[in-house]
């Protein structure tokens, strides 16, 4: 009996053991893809990507690891993300419109409809020509 009562401790011991090696692995990689999260999301904002911890998830499964837990392919990865998706990096550039109607129209006056041609005027808006002339100025 006391046989068995030692293996079944054996057992128990080897089964906690695998469960510890496990916990560690998991954990020495959670620690290195946050090490890596620094260093990548540093590149790239200093490759002047506009989103670097959105690009970061995109290469989470991507990371190789050294020996010692460092990142190995950072470079490699950044690289490959400026080519293939180049409109991630650089400035904001302006809409092809820059913001056009954005203004505000400038006041139609009494005095701006009196300089008119009534050409110019036949174009503008009714209402808006209306309440400026009932207008008592």
């Amino acid at each position: 009996m006391k046989t068995d009562k030692k293996q079944g401790e054996a057992a128990d011991d080897s089964s906690q053991a695998e469960q510890l090696t496990t916990e560690n692995e998991r954990l020495r990689r959670e620690l290195g893809i946050e090490k890596a999260k620094r260093l990548i999301t540093n590149e790239l904002t200093a490759a002047g990507a506009r989103s670097p911890e959105l690009l970061f998830g995109t290469l989470v499964e991507s990371i190789e690891f050294d020996e010692k837990g460092e990142p190995a392919n950072t470079a490699t990865l950044v690289g490959g993300l400026k080519t293939k998706h180049p409109e991630q990096f650089g400035t904001q550039t302006a809409s092809i419109d820059a913001g056009a109607g954005m203004t505000a129209k400038p006041a139609l006056t009494r005095e701006a409809l009196g300089r008119m041609k009534p050409a110019e005027i036949a174009k503008l808006d009714w209402a808006a020509v209306r309440e400026v002339l009932s207008q008592n100025n």
